[in-house]
């Protein structure tokens, strides 16, 4: 398969998003489902809430390093694909009023890593900017690497984390 961004970032991103989220939920933050006997509920990680307990404590002006990863998903944020009739297209999100910095810094680096998974970066028409989607990931490792470092349980459990 062709993939015009660089590989290596890529693989680091998809690790430490995926020991990012083993650590969320090894911590405790999970989401809360109501029993739908006889299934069990899944585990999700709970980001939404994890978002909320850095409200305090989460200064984007730490470094110059994480500044600009802040400004970048702020100003330049990663489109997210949404179902219009039949079909699907891309809109940009827009920070909702409610949302802190952090809260919407937190569903951007989710929404990077929604439009990779899912397969949303494959339509080479809307995403051939190499530049950008590097940039959108480079972004996205600065500022989890800035929420675990201010988490003890979720570094703890991160640093944990084999595969």
């Amino acid at each position: 398969m062709e993939t015009t961004v660089d590989k290596t970032l890529l693989l680091e991103f998809f690790l430490v998003f995926s020991r990012f989220e083993y650590a969320l939920k090894a911590s405790g933050l999970f989401k809360r489902h109501p029993p739908d006997p006889p299934r069990l509920p899944k585990a999700e990680p709970d980001w939404d809430t994890f978002a909320v307990s850095l409200r305090d404590t989460f200064d984007p002006n730490a470094t110059r390093e994480l500044r600009e990863a802040c400004l970048y998903l702020q100003e330049s944020p990663p489109n997210q694909q949404v179902i219009i009739g039949d079909g699907v297209a891309w809109e940009t999100p827009v920070r909702p009023v409610r949302d802190t910095e952090i809260e919407f810094l937190l569903r951007m680096v989710r929404c990077v890593r929604n439009n990779l998974f899912h397969g949303g970066k494959y339509n080479i028409a809307m995403h051939e900017d190499t530049q950008r989607t590097e940039m959108l990931l480079r972004s996205s490792l600065v500022i989890l690497d800035a929420c675990l470092n201010l988490s003890p349980k979720q570094l703890a459990a991160y640093r944990e984390a084999r595969l």
